[in-house]
């Protein structure tokens, strides 16, 4: 009897652990208001990105292929409205360029907002106030998207590159994977640093943007084989797709409230939740 309850006991605590860390902290709770950001930014994303893409490269060519990466997700004749759009945009009117990295802008910054105020509370910080935060989550949108832009470019341009040195093809499939992941993880580590204000430790940040890191690099291909499977085999392949592009919005935004949970849990020294105060009341 006792044997069986030294095994059951690492169990259950590391039950307690997740529920406290997703249910219990109320992170599960803001997963649909993620996902929602998410999803209302897939379009002025996609024009955003590629209407930056065309400022700085000045050239059609590599602003459709930025155009085609960052709008895979879509579905296909969405994604090449969308492309037809963003390449008509840069003779037409600078005005619309102005207005779809603005539009990028907005909509990223209401998926930042979700995400600082879920490290606000479960790490018990002061705000930032409606306008300072409000123009933090814009500056770190905008730098977000910037550094997308500039990760879809130097793989284009690395892929390239290898092709031409006549680099391994097996090691440039798993180098690029692994620095990818590093990159991810890196990126998300440092969001979570900026929107708790500086005021946590590099550990915890490291520790959620690793696993928001991991779930991100994941959900596109999860979505992918999905969307693979459907794709010809029935006569409503598109809400099919539409409900792969809904379900990656949600997977997304699970990856990164995760990883504000583990963030918030490594750096408080405590689970959360139920979990938590149970630890804190026998101490």
């Amino acid at each position: 009897m006792k044997s069986s309850n030294g095994i059951l006991r690492p169990a259950r605590r590391a039950l307690g652990e997740v529920v406290g860390l997703y249910w219990e902290s109320g992170l599960g709770d803001e997963v649909p208001a993620l996902s929602w950001f998410l999803l209302s930014s897939l379009v002025p994303l996609a024009l955003g990105l590629t209407a930056l893409a065309t400022i700085v490269l000045g050239d059609y060519a590599r602003a459709q292929e930025v155009a085609t990466r960052v709008t895979e997700v879509l579905p296909k004749d969405v994604h090449d409205q969308i492309v037809d759009l963003i390449l008509r945009t840069r003779r037409n009117s600078p005005l619309l360029i102005a207005g779809s990295i603005a539009g990028m802008l907005w909509t990223c910054s209401g998926a930042v907002g979700v995400l600082a105020r879920c490290l606000v509370r479960l790490l018990g910080l002061r705000g930032a106030g409606i306008v300072l935060g409000k123009l933090r989550n814009l500056g770190v949108a905008g730098v977000l998207t910037t550094l997308i832009v500039l990760m879809v470019l130097v793989a284009s341009v690395g892929t390239g590159l290898a092709h031409k040195l006549g680099l391994n093809s097996t090691l440039v499939a798993v180098a690029v994977p692994l620095l990818s992941i590093v990159v991810m993880m890196l990126v998300c580590a440092g969001v979570y640093w900026l929107l708790a204000d500086r005021s946590v430790h590099g550990r915890s940040t490291i520790a959620g943007g690793a696993v928001a890191g991991l779930i991100l690099l994941v959900t596109p291909t999860i979505a992918g084989y999905y969307l693979r499977w459907t794709a010809g085999h029935t006569p409503v392949e598109l809400f099919l797709m539409l409900a792969g592009v809904l379900i990656t919005c949600y997977l997304a935004s699970m990856g990164l409230l995760l990883g504000v949970g583990v963030t918030a849990r490594v750096e408080l020294g405590h689970p959360l939740g139920s979990a938590g105060e149970a630890d804190r009341d026998s101490g």
